[in-house]
């Protein structure tokens, strides 16, 4: 043998994987190590966006950056999205092309606001009993009775929440975890459970009752990404509408 043939064979040997025996191209498994790199420090940074929110409204003298905490998500996630798509991540349209019949979406929007609402009138004693008390939502408490804070929060709510949110857990973050895994059906119900999580800690503000309510509602919005074979409009509008019936009754209250 060659030193040549034994260059090949050497370089045969090194781009097999554990699994089968099959040959791994050497670009797809640096792929998919950049990507979980990225997705991790998504995740990290999006944990510390949560942290920043909960010291900004339970410390009496908090850092000065949590004031940015709604801008350092924003910055984040359009960070994330770039650098994954440059790493060959499927997250290129970001989930904004329409993968179902319109009447479908609409399908997924109605039976996904029923689930959470329905998910809510059950799980809330429970919350209570387990937790002591439900969600601490004191952040919306502004908007009782004011029509200012009641537009106000329902234009954040259509734009930073439900599109924003589910860009960044069912888009970004769950598709980078998916990838970054292999695209097997175990490693998009890894995703799916991940984003979940990560989505109620970092509404760790809420308190524990909001971190499990938010981590259900994850689930929800993820599955019906899933769905809709990664469009982003079922799970938004969805997140949108429910937000949207809790907003009012704070306000009517």
């Amino acid at each position: 043998m060659t030193d040549q043939d034994q260059k090949k064979s050497g370089q045969s040997t090194d781009s097999m994987t554990l699994a089968g025996q099959q040959p791994l191209p050497s670009d797809s498994a640096a792929a998919s190590w950049t990507v979980a790199g990225i997705v991790v420090m998504f995740a990290a940074g999006l944990l510390t966006v949560g942290a920043l929110r909960y010291y900004n409204l339970h410390l009496e003298d908090p850092p000065s950056v949590a004031a940015y905490a709604s801008l350092i998500y924003i910055g984040l996630t359009v960070l994330a999205a770039f650098f994954l798509i440059r790493a060959g991540a499927p997250v290129r349209h970001l989930g904004f092309v329409l993968t179902v019949r319109p009447w479908l979406i609409i399908v997924f929007v109605l039976l996904g606001v029923a689930l959470l609402q329905l998910a809510g009138s059950l799980l809330t004693p429970v919350w209570e009993n387990v937790f002591g008390s439900g969600r601490d939502l004191t952040r919306f408490s502004d908007v009782a009775g004011s029509p200012a804070a009641l537009v106000r929060l329902l234009v954040l709510n259509w734009t930073f929440a439900a599109f924003g949110e589910e860009l960044a857990f069912r888009i970004v973050l769950m598709r980078g975890i998916a990838y970054a895994l292999g695209d097997s059906r175990m490693a998009i119900a890894t995703a799916l459970i991940a984003q979940a999580v990560i989505f109620g800690l970092v509404h760790v503000y809420q308190g524990p009752a909001g971190i499990a309510g938010t981590a259900i509602s994850g689930l929800v919005y993820g599955c019906l990404t899933l769905a809709a074979r990664g469009s982003i409009w079922p799970a938004a509008i969805a997140h949108g509408l429910n937000n949207t019936i809790g907003i009012v009754e704070m306000y009517s209250a």
